[in-house]
């Protein structure tokens, strides 16, 4: 490599000589200048602007240049053998030797063993950087020593001065020898990276996506032909400029204005639609630009029409996995982790969980995870469906099973979770009648459709879901024992909001995200005093409800106003909305202000002394009837020591 440019800050005079005898057999054309430390430094920045591939310094010198310049920079390396060379030489003159040396360098596990071999004690002053270096030599040069051993020039000459014996740690032919190989293989492995990088581009260049590249200062630093092409844009007016500039002064406005999202979002772009893609380019954690994909909209919708219409139908797909879950708390993890084994099992699973806890979340991710997670996957809102029209829609009808049945009759979901799994949503909701059909499906896995004498086998996993308390509804006559005892085989209880109150931080950030991306808005983060108030609220709607407080706080939030008061009115709204309470004969109910537990306690006793159904104290609280039902209880148990 005759081309390689190698600049070398040499430490001292003999280590300079040795570099440039090794240069002359190795044949290499090695640039050598003498100096430590700072001056060591300025020769570093001297070889960068003269355009050298690489430096090859030693000691605190090469780790100060290492620090400061951009150019890759290779230490000489002191060995074990050229500590044992120089504490030989001072055991020649003086009992008492000190060590000054790199805390992790220079103490090598050997180090023992060769004052074992010269039989001598060594008094060692480590140090980890320059200012613990500056510390321990004071304390050496003021110490008994007879003789100092350093790894470093400066340290050297110091004891030298101060009239102590003194011996340099010299690099030897070995450790030099290596460096140089080292500084030569860096060269060649940042020539193929280069290399590498050109063939990239040229993959870039020939693709016919549109890509757009900004460096770290967000200027666009790459725009390939298909770009142009696509945009009718010429790149020379485009490249070098500031997204801020093309914002304000070019019709390419949209393309930026998805910051470093990586969703793919449907933009027009003149009077093109795109649909573009933004990532952000990461190195060692650092944002170091963002590369922009951008395709034809109208071609894109072509080709997903054809995959959608080859791969699966509409509504028949699981959209998430448990790495959608947002959350580090101990009861979502343990929870998470419980589903993960239900997942492995065939056998049907029954999910608690009030509203807004995620429900339909889990059972999704169940799925996703489970062998069946290429099979369909089907969802039915029980409470949303009337008897008649749940039972047709879950079991199917034949011809002219009634008035207004589709000719050819209809395939119920449960055929067409054939091979996958159903998600029956608010089971607690389920007529008689109707948990009378799924009974006889859980236990034969057969179905028969309405106005049919033919049994059809079907293949199915149930996950069920309620906010309802079953067991109550068991006692009262209005869900089926047996079916009950079918569903409950694996149970997966999911905690409220109000049990991991430490997500709410996590949730919250997310939520800002989500909806400041798509309202194309920047939002100023959540004060601490924000945080607070959110972490005091019960979240009665759970994240369903955290979720609706930051779409408002989103969008309702301006530039004069602090997160924490618009976060209290929200929430505020909230809690007077909840307690805000008419009666059917609209008596009013009038509450003493006071702790929010003690409000509530207050208007249940009142709701139920009056009649009030628990269905109808659930809806005017907002909240499910199986926390009602806990409360009432909590209620009850407190009664008794009043």
């Amino acid at each position: 490599m005759d081309d390689v440019k190698i600049g070398v800050v040499s430490t001292y005079p003999e280590l300079s000589g040795l570099i440039q005898k090794l240069a002359r057999e190795m044949g290499l054309d090695l640039e050598i200048r003498e100096g430590i430390l700072e001056k060591g430094v300025t020769y570093a920045y001297q070889f960068e602007r003269q355009g050298a591939d690489i430096v090859i310094s030693r000691g605190v010198t090469g780790r100060k240049i290492k620090k400061a310049i951009s150019l890759p920079v290779v230490l000489i390396e002191i060995t074990s053998f050229d500590i044992l060379q120089a504490l030989n030489t001072a055991k020649s003159m003086g009992r008492r030797i000190a060590f000054l040396g790199h805390r992790t360098q220079d103490f090598s596990p050997e180090f023992d063993t060769i004052t074992g071999i010269l039989g001598i004690d060594v008094e060692c002053y480590p140090y980890g950087n320059i200012y613990e270096m500056e510390e321990q030599a004071g304390k050496m040069l003021g110490s008994n020593a007879d003789v100092i051993v350093s790894t470093g020039l400066c340290i050297y000459e110091m004891a030298k001065k101060s009239g102590i014996n003194a011996v340099l740690v010299q690099s030897g032919y070995d450790a030099i020898y290596g460096s140089i190989k080292q500084a030569l293989e860096m060269v060649q492995g940042v020539r193929r990276d280069q290399e590498r990088s050109q063939r990239f581009k040229s993959v870039l260049e020939l693709t016919n996506d549109g890509i757009l590249i900004l460096d770290e200062r967000k200027r666009v630093s790459f725009m390939n032909p298909s770009a142009e092409k696509l945009l009718d844009a010429d790149a020379g007016r485009i490249l070098g400029h500031c997204v801020d500039e093309l914002r304000e002064s070019s019709f390419l406005g949209p393309l930026f204005s998805n910051g470093n999202q990586m969703n793919e979002v449907v933009k027009e772009v003149g009077k093109k639609q795109f649909l573009v893609n933004s990532m952000p380019i990461n190195i060692k954690n650092k944002e170091k630009g963002l590369v922009i994909n951008f395709q034809s909209a109208d071609r894109i919708q072509i080709l997903e029409q054809n995959i959608r219409r080859q791969l699966f139908k509409k509504g028949l797909v699981a959209k998430h996995t448990f790495d959608d879950f947002v959350g580090a708390s101990r009861q979502l993890v343990e929870t998470i982790g419980r589903a993960k084994k239900f997942a492995a099992a065939t056998a049907t699973v029954l999910i608690y969980g009030e509203t807004g806890t995620g429900k339909e979340l889990f059972a999704q991710s169940i799925h996703n995870e489970s062998e069946r997670c290429k099979g369909p996957f089907v969802a039915v809102n029980c409470a949303a469906l009337p008897e008649n029209l749940l039972e047709s829609e879950l079991f199917g009808y034949e011809e002219g099973a009634f008035t207004g049945a589709k000719k050819g009759g209809k395939s119920g979901l449960f055929e067409m979770a054939h091979g996958g799994t159903i998600f029956l949503d608010e089971i607690g909701e389920m007529t008689l009648p109707v948990q009378a059909r799924l009974l006889r499906i859980l236990q034969e896995r057969e179905i028969m459709r309405l106005g049919s004498d033919r049994v059809i086998p079907v293949d199915v996993r149930i996950i069920a879901a309620t906010n309802f308390d079953l067991i109550q509804a068991l006692k009262q006559g209005k869900f089926r024992d047996d079916l009950y005892h079918r569903l409950e085989v694996l149970n997966l209880d999911i905690p409220p909001l109000r049990e991991r109150k430490e997500d709410i931080v996590l949730l919250a950030n997310y939520f800002i995200n989500q909806f400041s991306v798509e309202e194309r808005k920047e939002v100023p983060g959540l004060t601490k005093a924000a945080l607070e108030k959110l972490i005091k609220y019960d979240w009665p709607g759970n994240i369903r409800e955290l979720q609706n407080i930051f779409q408002k706080y989103v969008l309702l939030i301006e530039k004069n106003q602090t997160p924490e008061d618009l976060i209290n009115r929200l929430i505020n709204e909230k809690i007077r909305k909840s307690f805000s309470v008419t009666t059917s004969d609209e008596n009013t109910i009038t509450l003493k202000i006071g702790k929010l537990e003690d409000m509530e306690r207050e208007i249940i006793d009142y709701l139920l002394t009056t009649g009030v159904s628990i269905k109808e104290i659930s809806k005017m609280l907002g909240t499910s009837r199986t926390t009602l039902w806990r409360k009432v209880k909590d209620n009850d148990e407190t009664a008794m020591f009043r």
